[in-house]
């Protein structure tokens, strides 16, 4: 991130390093989220503990984060985030980013309620941003009150020639 948009004046010509540079601030992205093989449903939850959401996939990353065994390091930085993850019959839910290296939850997802009587699917989701000064791990972790075998973390959909997607995560670089 060499570049800026002041080096950008009415006038003059950015070189073509000067013009990836500056376009490169713009994408300061990584999107990671669990995939699995068509007719793959998301695994059963487990009840009344959090527990480690499978991410997988890097879709995009242009934060030089690492992916590894669904713990994604990052660098010093504040990050805004987006997460989703779906559930089946798990009653509440929640999902949070769990910051493993300090043991402190980054940010907290919103409650979502899924039904008790009936199977019911859903999505629990979170939102927020946060500053570290130093490289961390962090897990996409969920919490249902109810687990359930086989596709508690997300039913598969079984179209011909489509992967089954369930978690997701978005996290922008913003300082």
């Amino acid at each position: 991130m060499t570049a800026k948009w002041t080096d950008f004046v009415a006038g003059s010509v950015l070189t073509a390093a000067q013009l990836n540079d500056v376009l490169d601030n713009f994408q300061d992205i990584a999107i990671f989220n669990e995939t699995q093989a068509q007719n793959t449903a998301g695994g059963a939850s487990t009840g009344t503990t959090w527990t480690k959401r499978t991410l997988n996939t890097t879709l995009v990353n242009n934060l030089g984060a690492t992916l590894t065994t669904s713990v994604i390091a990052l660098v010093a930085g504040t990050y805004e985030v987006e997460a989703i993850s779906p559930f089946l019959a798990g009653n509440s839910v929640n999902i949070r980013l769990r910051n493993t290296t300090d043991s402190t939850t980054a940010i907290q997802g919103s409650n979502n309620y899924l039904a008790s009587a009936a199977i019911v699917g859903g999505y629990a989701e979170l939102n927020g941003s946060f500053t570290i000064t130093g490289t961390k791990n962090f897990e996409l972790q969920y919490y249902v009150q109810t687990g359930r075998a086989s596709n508690g973390l997300g039913v598969e959909l079984n179209a011909t020639g489509v992967s089954e997607i369930y978690s997701i995560i978005k996290i922008r670089r913003i300082a």
